[in-house]
């Protein structure tokens, strides 16, 4: 298992191996991006040291190690990497997908599924999706690529979770779900107006106060403030107690 969201990590059999650079890292997150396609060497440089200049030779020691690396932390001879990552058609490089899974990948597996799914079966996948979600993608990898599928990543599971709390019976776990998609976008003001609906249905007016000042805080760091709707809610919400 290559882990890339939240941690850094390639687990095998009997050992977990992380702790290496950034451009190791990078590499690995541009392989999985690449899961139904090859990754060239010409995008891979573009992408991972986009203000240098022929960086070929750059790539090769650092492909190598890679390789060596993955090898290493399944336990498998140094000499297997060309198997762990394969040069495919004299055209580019891909992540084995008989020897390797990616959390990413089952993580937008789990989402397309969910978005044809009903019932039990969509909450299951839904669950799933958020489970896996142990934070950012690729962590410290600063690349604008990573960042803005970090971002997209990020809004799939928000939506996931809002989902997860529209299907919700149980209050309790509705506003559960509905606090950790507040946690990942302190900005989605619909979010935090299902928020302080539920804390009300609960009888929990302290927490209706303490929603709407920390949407305020939040919207502040960015130059707003709460929309006429929401102020419009919350105010009913303290009214009618």
């Amino acid at each position: 298992m290559i882990r890339l969201i939240g941690q850094r990590a390639i687990e095998g059999p009997n050992r977990t191996a992380g702790g290496w650079g950034t451009d190791t890292w990078a590499l690995l997150g541009l392989l999985a991006e690449h899961r139904s396609s090859l990754l060239t060497k010409a995008i891979a440089c573009d992408k991972l040291w986009p203000e240098a200049e022929a960086q070929h030779d750059r790539f090769a020691g650092l492909l190598k190690a890679t390789r060596a690396k993955m090898c290493d932390a399944l336990g498998m001879p140094g000499t297997y990497g060309r198997v762990v990552i394969q040069f495919k058609g004299g055209t580019g490089y891909r992540i084995n997908p008989d020897l390797y899974v990616c959390d990413v990948w089952q993580l937008r597996d789990l989402l397309a599924a969910a978005a044809v799914a009903t019932g039990p079966e969509k909450i299951a996948a839904l669950t799933a999706a958020v489970d896996l979600y142990a934070g950012s993608y690729l962590p410290d990898v600063p690349h604008a690529w990573a960042r803005q599928t970090a971002d997209v990543l990020n809004r799939g599971i928000v939506q996931a979770l809002a989902e997860l709390a529209r299907l919700e019976e149980q209050p309790e776990r509705e506003v559960g779900y509905l606090e950790r998609a507040t946690e990942l976008d302190g900005a989605a003001e619909h979010l935090y107006q299902r928020r302080m609906e539920v804390y009300a249905r609960l009888g929990r007016p302290q927490a209706v106060h303490y929603c709407y000042d920390e949407l305020r805080e939040h919207l502040r760091a960015r130059g707003r403030k709460p929309s006429s709707k929401t102020q419009q809610i919350y105010c009913e919400i303290v009214d009618s107690g």
